[in-house]
């Protein structure tokens, strides 16, 4: 080519939007800019050039990645320097790239092993000649191969945090490294309880043990930790080839030299160890960077992005106030589950089959091998995530054809024809074992339900990222249907998909012959679509108000004083860090939702002021450590989990509660009366097999009988619409137990039910004529996981299900317990026995306090 060129130097612009005119013509540049990427791109130029860390929100299929390409591209024309683009996942570091060409864009692709990147495109970017595109992985990992940059986009911020911490945690599968977690499990042995011991090193463990988690905060043993450090390094000696042991050699290089300040997940099949929030500040491209911003298409309000990201402060575009929201397409939801007389995976094969393609979301690689037998119509093409990895045209140009695709709720693209339909086969409530952590044990799911959203509302947007597209959407699961059946957890989305998830769930709640011809009428997009669906969901939306959830404010302060913490602890100034935990669950103090997660903060203030006092020898620090870990107990209340950590080390054992005393003393009394070993064995050989069966004339006096097992004075009341059992520890914490053992595990759990177990304590203390003791709950056992929207707004706060799996799990370990508890008949002295059974339920955590906590995990209207 002949054609001489000047320099490029005159391709620069007073903002980011003026620039936009200004790009190469490729003959595919967009038009213009869409008015809400003027309006942010101006209110960046007026007032966000000179922040840190800033995010822009801009819903899916609105323009977020022009947004911060744009951003990028002129911030590197203006010489300020170097820019990074980042993106989830190779596929979509292509897909950018392929956008940022057609805008004329000059960009360049470093993905991959930087041992392969083309020579000439990393000297554009390191020359400032062009933006470099990359995965997350580029950025976080314990040696970046780019170097430092002025600025850094991340694409898809609010997925951030699963790529984030990746790099800071190391997983151990028992399954792959059993030896590794057997390691790992021995040198932290002394942290936990024997008997949690004894079930984590059995070979057959129940549901109930495979799936519990303990969180075991580092800096309170530190003789556990070279014993640790042994076991995680391991991964460095596997064979190189195996690329996930390689992955976990790198984490644990990031985190070795500071265990202390990390905390380690432990459950039956696995083991993690990570910090609670990610050390960004050790990571020298991230940190140094002039200007980091994040993207994202759900930016919520509640701390999340600064967690994820390890910021203590980010900075938020917003739109003008007045602005018009920007939409996506229309969604037509069906909750299969939700359709009488309908086999729910049958109507969800179908669904899929009348579109003719369909991705299919799984939270798990195990959810996906099940949806794939279940789901997916037979003789059908399935692409895997390796099908996808690199680019979707073929999934998109099949017919007959799933994408199953386990975790992807982001970073997937298939906007018009390309698909028409997104299966939802699985609640993405937890990803991890942290997040498990906080939904189960400690009662504190809100931390996490900015991101449990983020997945539920990406994956229901898959295809639909232009205004123009329509997909049907099918929620192929209970737990999920539940979720969206919550009303003040809709009242936090948009309007648009407010009215599409109650358009939604109405639709579904008739018969399959309706279900049917309404899908067929979406499908076909005509006149008839046009006319009353569009003008039910019109008024359906017209009333819809979104709301941020009451507890938002509160967990944002927070989320300024735990990424301070973490650092004061990965530098081991352990007191100055219990000051900031302290900080952040004080934040909360004015948030009843959030409870759980103040009393896990407390609780890690408490150990690393415990950690401060042991290091300083100063007895002071450890009196302020023992207030702490009170306030966290407190706090916690009805969970327990923390209890099996405290005293600290060197200290007085608690006090035992009321109830435990009530508790032992009514056993010392049984122990008599159960006769020899042979009968007691058959006496539980009776009660396990009656909460073996449905019928609830043998179910309901087993529950009765595991009452008496568990110390309380167990009955079933006397008179129309009582309990079916009744668990009373006198008067200071009672249990109601409705059996619902006959019902089928496909059904809803409705409004009568629901109502009944409401009003159970409230009879019990009539009967008793004393009031509810404070210390209380309501709890249905049933094998349903769906609730009718309905039951869900008349569910009382107290009111809780469970399983018939978790109420035996519970009769097994009480049957533990007595091989204990009948040794001690030989013990005459009445305290001497009462001591002894004390110290037996508390090793055992099954004192009536730990029996609360098992049974009150899910309230009723809860996922």
């Amino acid at each position: 080519m002949a054609i001489k060129k000047r320099s490029d130097t005159q391709l620069r612009a007073e903002t980011p939007e003026k620039l936009f005119p200004l790009l190469r013509k490729t003959g595919e540049n967009s038009d213009t800019l869409w008015p809400q990427q003027v309006d942010l791109l101006r209110e960046y130029a007026e007032k966000r050039v000179g922040a840190r860390d800033l995010a822009i929100e801009l819903p899916t299929g609105t323009g977020k990645t022009l947004t911060g390409l744009l951003i990028a591209d002129w911030r590197r024309r203006e010489g300020k320097g170097r820019a990074i683009f980042v993106c989830p996942t190779k596929q979509l570091v292509r897909q950018v790239v392929a956008a940022a060409e057609k805008e004329g864009i000059d960009v360049v692709d470093l993905s991959g092993s930087w041992k392969q990147w083309d020579p000439s495109a990393q000297s554009k970017y390191e020359r400032a000649k062009a933006t470099a595109v990359v995965p997350y992985s580029s950025i976080f990992n314990t040696s970046p191969k780019l170097i430092e940059a002025d600025i850094i986009v991340f694409d898809d911020a609010h997925a951030g945090e699963q790529y984030v911490s990746k790099a800071y945690t190391v997983e151990i599968p028992r399954h792959l490294y059993g030896s590794i977690w057997s390691e790992a499990l021995e040198a932290v042995a002394p942290m936990l309880p024997q008997e949690r011991y004894q079930q984590l090193i059995g070979n057959t463990p129940g549901a109930g043990t495979r799936e519990l988690v303990d969180g075991l905060v580092l800096a309170q043993r530190d003789d556990a930790l070279p014993g640790l450090a042994r076991a995680l390094g391991a991964f460095a000696r596997v064979d190189r080839s195996d690329r996930f042991a390689a992955a976990q050699k790198f984490a644990f290089d990031a985190i070795g030299g500071h265990l202390a300040a990390c905390t380690l997940y432990v459950s039956w099949s696995k083991i993690e160890a990570r910090p609670v929030t990610p050390p960004t500040f050790e990571n020298s491209l991230f940190a140094s960077a002039t200007q980091r911003v994040y993207l994202s298409a759900t930016l919520g309000t509640s701390g999340e992005l600064e967690r994820a990201f390890g910021r203590p402060s980010v900075a938020r575009l917003h739109r003008p106030e007045g602005a018009p929201t920007p939409t996506s397409g229309r969604r037509f939801l069906v909750f299969p589950h939700l359709v009488p007389n309908a086999d729910p995976d049958k109507l969800t094969k179908e669904l899929i089959k009348s579109v003719g393609k369909s991705i299919v979301i799984t939270p798990s690689e195990k959810e996906a091998e099940n949806a794939s037998t279940t789901i997916v119509p037979k003789n059908w093409t399935v692409f895997r995530k390796s099908d996808v990895e690199d680019s979707l045209d073929d999934f998109a140009a099949s017919t007959k054809s799933v994408a199953l695709l386990a975790n992807r709720y982001d970073g997937i693209d298939l906007p018009g024809k390309a698909c028409r339909s997104v299966t939802m086969a699985g609640y993405p409530g937890v990803t991890n074992l942290q997040e498990r952590f906080y939904a189960s044990r400690a009662r504190a799911a809100a931390v996490s339900a900015e991101r449990v959203r983020s997945r539920v509302v990406q994956g229901i947007g898959r295809c639909t990222r232009g205004p123009r597209d329509w997909a049907l959407v099918i929620v192929a699961d209970k737990e999920t249907t539940t979720y969206l059946s919550r009303e003040e957890m809709r009242a936090t989305l948009s309007p648009d998909l407010q009215s599409e998830i109650e358009f939604g769930l109405d639709q579904s709640d008739t018969s399959l012959d309706d279900v049917r011809e309404n899908v067929a009428m979406f499908l076909e997009q005509g006149k008839q679509w046009r006319s009353d669906p569009e003008e039910e969901l019109a008024r359906i939306r017209a009333a819809a108000v979104q709301h941020e959830p009451a507890e938002a404010p509160g967990l944002a302060e927070a989320a300024k004083h735990e990424v301070e913490a973490m650092e004061r602890m990965w530098n081991a100034d352990w007191k100055a860090a219990s000051e900031k935990l302290h900080l952040a669950a004080t934040a909360l103090t004015s948030y009843p939702a959030v409870r759980g997660y103040q009393a896990t903060l407390l609780f890690r203030a408490a150990v690393t002021i415990d950690k401060a006092a042991r290091d300083a020898n100063d007895e002071e620090l450890a009196v302020r450590a023992d207030a702490l870990a009170a306030q966290a107990v407190d706090a916690a209340k009805p969970a327990t989990w923390m209890a099996a950590f405290l005293p600290f080390q060197g200290r007085q054992a608690l006090a035992p509660s009321a109830q435990l005393l009530s508790a032992a003393s009514r056993l010392s009394t049984y122990i008599d009366g159960v006769g020899s070993p042979a009968k007691l064995k058959t006496a539980f050989e009776n009660m396990l097999d009656g909460l073996s069966q449905i019928d609830h004339k043998a179910y309901e006096p087993a529950l009765t009988q595991l009452g008496l097992f568990l110390g309380a004075h167990a009955f079933k009341p006397k008179g129309n619409s009582r309990t079916d059992s009744a668990w009373c520890w006198d008067e200071t914490q009672w249990i109601s137990v409705e059996a619902k053992s006959e019902h089928k595990i496909d059904g809803v759990i409705g409004v009568t039910d629901t109502l009944q177990v409401n009003g159970h304590l409230a009879l019990v203390a009539e009967d008793r004529a004393v009031a509810v003791p404070e210390i209380s709950a309501a709890v249905m056992v049933t094998p349903r996981t769906l609730v009718h929207k309905d039951a869900i707004a008349v569910a009382g706060g107290d009111s809780y299900r469970v399983t018939p799996d978790d109420i035996r799990a519970l009769a097994t370990d009480t049957e533990r317990l007595w091989e204990g508890l009948q040794l001690l008949r030989n013990i005459k002295v009445a305290s001497e026995r009462t001591d002894g059974v004390v110290k037996l339920l508390d090793q055992h955590r099954l004192r009536p306090e730990d029996v609360l906590d098992r049974l009150t995990v899910t309230r009723i209207g809860e996922v």
